[in-house]
């Protein structure tokens, strides 16, 4: 396999390791076979020449794995997914206002704001009811009169009972 003096052009530098590591496998690969025809005749137990490639293969994969150029690869690449996804997660949204769509947030947001609104309602509820209440022992002067049960307990026995 013939080496370049240089790279042509960025993509080389990125190519050029793997073609190295893979051309030094199929290196490695073809002595081992070589060795193997060579010492058929008697020669080592072919266990042991799998077992001798194999270790040879795990190295090179191994240094090939921690070597910083792949390090850097899986870098750039992990960079450029993290991108694409935020890239492809604001056109969603982006598409999504556009269209009048709403969104996740949207939804949760508007539940936010009814349960604010239910919760004021049902204070002004109570406040009243209990004006109601205090007005009523005053006319029938009954003052140990029995206290209204609060407006939540009350909506949440009606809408059970309407169901």
């Amino acid at each position: 396999m013939s080496q370049r003096s240089g790279p042509a052009n960025g993509v080389d530098s990125y190519v050029q390791p793997y073609m190295d590591f893979w051309a030094g496998c199929f290196n490695r690969t073809a002595e081992s076979a070589r060795q193997m025809f060579e010492n058929a005749n008697g020669g080592p137990d072919p266990r042991a020449l799998q077992q001798r490639w194999l270790e040879a293969m795990t190295q090179s994969i191994d240094a090939f794995l921690r070597s910083p150029v792949f390090l850097a690869a899986m870098k750039q690449n992990m960079d450029t997914a993290v991108k694409a996804k935020m890239q492809a997660d604001d056109l969603t949204r982006e598409l999504a206002r556009n269209a009048n769509v709403p969104t996740a947030a949207d939804i949760a947001g508007l539940f936010e704001r009814l349960r604010s609104v239910e919760d004021v309602i049902l204070s002004r509820l109570a406040d009243l009811e209990s004006r109601f209440d205090a007005a009523d022992a005053t006319e029938s002067g009954d003052e140990g009169a029995r206290p209204a049960m609060s407006p939540r307990k009350r909506i949440g026995r009606k809408s059970r009972s309407q169901r």
